[in-house]
């Protein structure tokens, strides 16, 4: 399903859009929209996992269990 909408856009906007699709990062103005609305989701996703281990942090659980000791001296050398 998909859903039209009509948006009001200042004049550098349209041609930020058009750049794109010139540049070939988009197939036309809608995909370009599209790909800006992804970049969005994805944002609001990273912020909401952000706060999530930024909780669990300040539970004093570790956050990353399996990645312990990582950093702890010596490493075994690189071939």
């Amino acid at each position: 399903m998909t859903t039209q909408i009509a948006i009001r856009l200042d004049d550098r906007e349209p041609a930020a859009l058009d750049a794109e699709v010139v540049e070939g990062r988009a197939a036309n103005r809608s995909e370009a929209v599209r790909q800006g609305i992804a970049r969005l989701l994805r944002e609001q996703r990273y912020r909401a996992e952000e706060a999530t281990l930024v909780e669990i942090a300040g539970r004093g659980e570790r956050v990353y269990p399996g990645l312990d000791g990582l950093l702890d001296l010596p490493h075994r050398p690189l071939d």
